[in-house]
Formats: C-alpha cells, sequence, structure tokens
C-alpha cells in the first residue's frame, strides 16, 4: 500500500565563507580516504563485499505552524547521518536477493549520526562511521548467506537479470551553501503565519485551522567504490493550509492548500494567503450543507491537481522498475512495452531534472540521485504506448541499467521512485469542451449527471498480487454536473476507486491547461518529495463509493476561539 532543489548555480551565486569550504573539502576527503580503506580492509575477509557506497545527509529544518491564530510551533534542528550500503556476492547474486525493494538496517531501520561540530576532531567521525559500516557488513553477511541457502531449495526468481547494474562514474561537487541560507527565522514567519491561521476563528463547526512552513536545505554526499563521488545541495520551502470541519452525521470534511518554492522568500504573500485561507472558510462552509452523494458509475472530469494525484497513484507505482523485481508484485505494465495502454492522446514522462513547470517550483527536482546517478527524463508513455520504466541500479528484464530513479529518505536503501510525473495530450482541449463531452457521455449512458472532481488529497494503490490490483484516491471537492444545465451541485462523502487497467482504458481526452499538485510520497524507501502535473482530463467511466463516516459526535463544547 503506497500511499510529494537542487540550486547547482548557488554556489556561484552565494558565495560560502573560505573556512567552511576548507572544511566541507576535509570532510569530503575524509568520508574518500575511509571509503577506501575499509573496502580494502573487507576485500580480504571470506564474505567480500563487490560494491560500498556512503551516503550522508547534513541535514538542516525548520518549522513553524501556526492554528487560529496562536503558535502552536516554532523549531529548528541539525542532523548529520550516515548510511552506509554494502553489497557482498556479485552482482548476478548478492544480499539484496531476499528483500529487492531494499534492505533493513541490522538494529533498527535508520542510520548513524555523525558529529556536528569539529571538537572531537576526524577520530568522533571516523568512529561514528566505523561503528555503523561493522554492523552493516555483518547483517550483509548474514543476509548473503540466507540468500546461498534459500538458491538451493527456493523457486529461481522470475526476473533473470542481475541484481546490480553498472553505471558511469560520476564527479559532481557543488559549495556549500551560507550559513544564512541554512534556516529561516521563525520569529518572521510565526507572526505572519499567525495572521493567516486567525481566518479560521470563530467558525462553529471547524475542527482544525491550521497553517504551517517548513523549510529543509539538505547537504547530500554521495561516495561509492567505483569512484563516483557527488555533492549536491537540496533546498524545499513549503506552506501548508489545512482546515477541517465535521458535520453532525459524521462525515469529517478536510481541505488543504499548498505552496512551494526552492527559496521562502518566493512563497506567497500574507494578502495572498490570507485570500486563499477566506476561500477554504467558504468552500468549507458549502461542503458542510451540501448532500451526501451516492455511488455511482459513469463519465467524470478531473481537474488538473486532481488527475496529477491520479496518474502518481495509479499509473506511476506501476511504473517504478524495480518492484517489478519482485515476484509477489502485480507487474501490470511488465510485459507490456510497446503495447498501448492509455489513449493516444496522452505522454507520459518523468524528469528530475525538470525546475519548474506551468509556472511552479518542483520539489521532485534533483540533479543526482540517492545512488549518484544522474537524473534523466523518462518518456514512460508516447502516444499512450509503454515505452520505459522508471529505474535504479537494480535492473530487470529488458531494462538493464539506471535512469536517476533510485531515490530514499533518511535510514532507507534507495529504490526507483517518481520525481515529476508530467501528463501532456497531443490533442488538448477547452473547459467548455470537457465539460460538453461530460454531459453528452452521461446522457449516452442514461444518467443524469457526470462527476467533476477539482481537488483530491492523496490516494494509495495496491500492486502486490496478494491483494487485488485496486486503488483508493480521496477527493475534497467534487460538483455533479448536470445533464440538462442544471447548475453544478456541490456533493460531499465520495471515493475514487476502481482497477488500473479498466481505468486507464476510460481515460480519453484531456485539456489545454496544465497544473501541478506538490506533495510527499510515501513509500517502501520513505518519503520522497514529488509533483505531479496534469492537465483536466476525460473519464468515459469511473465508479465511486461513499466515503468512511466518523462515529465519534461532532464536539460538545464550542471551540476556545469561539466569540460568546
Amino acid at each position: 500500500m503506497k500511499k510529494i532543489l537542487t540550486l547547482a548555480c548557488l554556489g556561484l551565486l552565494f558565495l560560502a565563507s573560505p573556512l567552511q569550504a576548507q572544511n566541507d573539502e576535509h570532510f569530503v576527503d575524509l568520508l574518500k580516504k575511509e571509503l577506501k580503506q575499509q573496502m580494502k580492509e573487507l576485500s580480504s575477509q571470506k564474505d567480500a563485499p563487490y560494491y560500498m557506497n556512503y551516503r550522508v545527509i547534513d541535514a538542516y529544518n525548520t518549522s513553524v505552524s501556526s492554528s487560529y491564530g496562536a503558535i502552536l510551533a516554532k523549531q529548528s534542528n541539525h542532523t548529520k547521518t550516515f548510511l552506509p550500503q554494502i553489497r557482498i556476492g556479485s552482482p548476478k547474486l548478492d544480499n539484496f536477493r531476499l528483500n529487492p525493494m531494499g534492505i533493513d538496517n541490522p538494529k533498527k531501520r535508520g542510520e548513524a549520526f555523525l558529529p556536528l561540530t569539529e571538537e572531537g576532531g576526524d577520530m568522533a567521525t571516523k568512529q561514528a562511521i566505523w561503528q555503523e559500516v561493522n554492523a552493516r557488513y555483518k547483517y550483509a553477511v548474514k543476509m548473503y548467506q540466507q540468500v546461498l541457502s534459500n538458491s538451493k531449495t527456493s523457486v529461481e526468481s522470475s526476473d533473470k537479470a542481475d541484481w546490480f547494474s553498472p553505471s558511469p562514474v560520476e564527479t559532481h561537487y557543488e559549495k556549500p551553501l551560507p550559513a544564512d541560507r541554512h534556516y529561516i527565522d521563525k520569529d518572521e514567519w510565526a507572526k505572519r503565519l499567525s495572521e493567516v491561521s486567525a481566518v479560521f476563528i470563530d467558525q462553529p463547526h471547524f475542527t482544525k485551522g491550521n497553517v504551517s512552513i517548513s523549510y529543509k536545505f539538505d547537504r547530500r554526499y554521495f561516495l561509492d567504490s567505483e569512484g563516483t563521488c557527488v555533492v549536491q545541495n537540496l533546498t524545499y520551502a513549503r506552506i501548508v493550509l489545512s482546515a477541517e470541519c465535521k458535520t453532525e452525521d459524521g462525515s469529517v470534511l478536510p481541505l488543504n492548500k499548498s505552496f512551494f518554492a526552492f527559496d521562502a522568500k518566493d512563497l506567497p504573500d500574507n494578502a495572498t494567503l490570507i485570500a486563499c485561507a477566506k476561500d477554504m472558510v467558504k468552500t468549507l462552509k458549502e461542503l458542510y450543507n451540501a448532500p451526501l452523494a451516492e455511488p455511482f458509475t459513469g463519465p467524470a472530469l478531473l481537474s488538473g491537481p486532481a488527475a496529477g494525484v491520479f496518474f502518481h497513484e495509479i499509473f506511476g507505482h506501476r511504473t517504478e522498475g524495480q518492484r517489478m523485481k519482485n515476484d509477489s508484485d502485480g507487474q501490470t505494465f511488465k510485459k507490456l512495452v510497446g503495447k498501448e495502454v492509455l489513449s493516444p492522446e496522452l505522454n507520459v514522462y518523468d524528469d528530475p531534472s525538470l525546475k519548474r513547470y506551468a509556472g511552479t517550483d518542483l520539489n521532485g527536482y534533483y540533479l543526482y540521485d540517492e545512488q549518484g546517478v544522474k537524473g534523466q527524463r523518462v518518456d514512460i508513455a508516447k502516444k499512450g504506448v509503454l515505452n520505459e520504466f522508471l529505474m535504479s541500479r537494480t535492473p530487470i528484464d529488458g531494462h538493464p541499467k539506471s535512469n536517476g530513479h533510485g531515490r530514499a529518505s533518511y535510514g532507507f536503501d534507495p529504490v526507483s521512485r517518481q520525481s515529476n510525473l508530467v501528463i501532456e495530450t497531443v490533442k488538448p482541449y477547452t473547459d467548455e469542451q470537457l465539460c460538453q463531452m461530460l454531459r453528452e457521455e452521461a446522457k449516452s449512458q442514461g444518467k443524469e449527471y457526470g462527476y467533476y472532481f477539482k481537488e483530491v488529497t492523496s490516494g494509495f494503490a495496491l500492486t502486490d498480487k496478494k491483494s487485488i490490483s485496486s486503488f483508493n484516491v480521496t477527493p475534497l471537492v467534487v460538483y455533479k454536473i448536470y445533464v440538462d444545465g442544471r447548475p453544478n451541485e456541490l456533493v460531499r462523502g465520495v471515493n475514487l476507486i476502481g482497477t488500473p487497467l479498466s481505468i486507464f482504458s476510460n481515460i480519453k481526452h484531456a485539456g489545454d491547461t496544465p497544473a501541478v499538485f506538490t506533495g510527499m510520497c510515501g513509500a517502501e524507501s520513505g518519503w520522497v518529495p514529488v509533483t505531479a502535473s496534469a492537465p483536466s482530463i476525460f473519464v468515459k467511466v469511473v465508479e465511486t463509493q461513499s466515503s468512511a463516516k466518523s462515529q465519534d459526535l461532532p464536539a460538545i463544547l464550542p471551540a476556545p476561539t469561539s466569540k460568546k
């Protein structure tokens, strides 16, 4: 069940201090020497590694949150984490055979923490590295011995590709960002966010009215025994507005809006945020009084953001190549390369090197992935025909090399993941044309109306063989579009469900205005930032069901912010 920037040029625009740059170069040299020495020493062991890498993430995080005009939290933290990977055996068969989607830490799923200051000298860093590499090596040996044992008694994998693919040696070094780019001003943002969240005060049915900002600066280091050395900076600034109300019948009605930029100064001003919060209040009041929707089968329109989430969950996850290495995966598309899987009007690609699209910064952007491979555009489908998968350094039959999509968050081994998923059409239609298609199709199916999914929050997809291959996407704002021209009607309590191949065959046309959905995707290698960009799409047949209700009654006491 699965559930959203590199600033290479900043080294030229904002110069780090000479001492900061000198210390960083010394740290890189230390990592190179330790990796080389440990690889040499472990090579003398009976179970010698054929490959090793180091990943270090020097992370600075600032978060501020406000609720109903009051500050909930203001905090900053700095961590420097270290995660090695050790592969024993050979690319043909190694210790990752038992778990194609990553290997657990022998102690816990996590990573070692390196010292943040120079007080302990190099010895403190070396000791932390030594302890983690030693633990990982022992566990790798244990797993490899189990692989060899299982290979004698278990059925051979249906996929005959190696377990690790070759990759070009890469060298890339970005200068450190100056200290004033590591954090944002918590007090300044606390004042701003409180002004915005105050909009939610005195809304009697609201159970949430929050605004938050998260700012991250990661300096990421990747070095491996093949000679790759990549050091890059990534920054993320994101504001999220979250409001929620609860009806007398137990329906929980959430609404979320988010804004993303590489630099916090490029986020919207307070006038824009306040206007957004007021619009959310208006929409939630309308939803509170909206009728409950009945289960429905018929035509639908999905807005650009809704279509983006839809494709991410239903299509994107099934094109992540590494999961197809596992025989328990449903492998929906593995044998469909060269065949039509979507409307011939649609092109789908994933491009981590894309920084902006539809006037929006893309938080799925990076130069190199977590395996030191340069991020590459992958044309997944051209005019509806399946072309390629998103690949890490774990190959599958017919797809022998990585295209730079090995991704992971702290404490996880990289697996193939989406970054910036883009859906485009070769035959765009206006919104008016799509609405007319919806009415005509609903009429031909004998339906009184079709659905328009304006906003969605998230979803999940089941791709393994032990479950029914299905999806569930949660719409937030849904309208009935009536055949006879009556005004659109807002409804609540809708879940969009179905099976992938069926829904893909019913996607017919797309609009002429793309939009971007920004989020975080959680899967086997943790939470990674992603975007999904799409125009509106017209679907001939969708299936919906009623969403679950809360069994709790609405709050008895009025909220403390309510007027007396």
